[in-house]
């Protein structure tokens, strides 16, 4: 949470369970932290789901 709050995309995010859910009005910062998260070496793997209704 703390590498996507210091990105500074506008985007709100929240723990859900076992998941970090990302929510913005633009997409475009959506992807952006999608391409951040790429470089960060945390030693978890990532899945990204669209949770679009």
């Amino acid at each position: 949470m703390k590498l996507i709050k210091d990105s500074g995309a506008k985007v709100q995010a929240a723990i859900m369970d076992d998941m970090i859910r990302i929510s913005s009005k633009k997409i475009d910062d959506l992807q952006s932290v999608i391409q951040a998260s790429k470089g960060w070496n945390l030693g978890l793997a990532f899945q990204y789901v669209n949770m679009k209704n």
